[in-house]
């Protein structure tokens, strides 16, 4: 997954986005129904409990590569460091330890 990419299931929902940028008001009901009614704010939840699931997994991602990204030098750095050793003399036998 690329380093800021965010999850498909957040770039495929439409409805999850207009419920992201809308205030946080109740939904207006459309009709009188109690099973509508009640499904509703148990969509809402879903959306947010989707959002921070979404959020947590894309942080997760983030870090990963940021972290796999800083090994990565680290290595190329301690490549670069051995290859270089040979020209300079030890700590040890320049303060008289060896």
């Amino acid at each position: 997954m690329a380093r800021f990419e965010a999850a498909p299931s957040i770039l495929g929902n439409i409805a999850f986005k207009k419920a992201l940028f809308q205030s946080p008001s109740p939904a207006p009901e459309t009709t009188k129904s109690t099973t509508n009614s009640e499904l509703a704010p148990s969509a809402s939840l879903i959306y947010k409990v989707q959002l921070q699931h979404d959020i947590d997994l894309n942080l997760h991602h983030i870090k990963k590569s940021i972290h796999i990204e800083r090994l990565k030098n680290l290595r190329e750095l301690s490549t670069k460091l051995q290859d270089d050793d040979w020209r300079y003399e030890s700590a040890e036998k320049l303060t008289g330890l060896q």
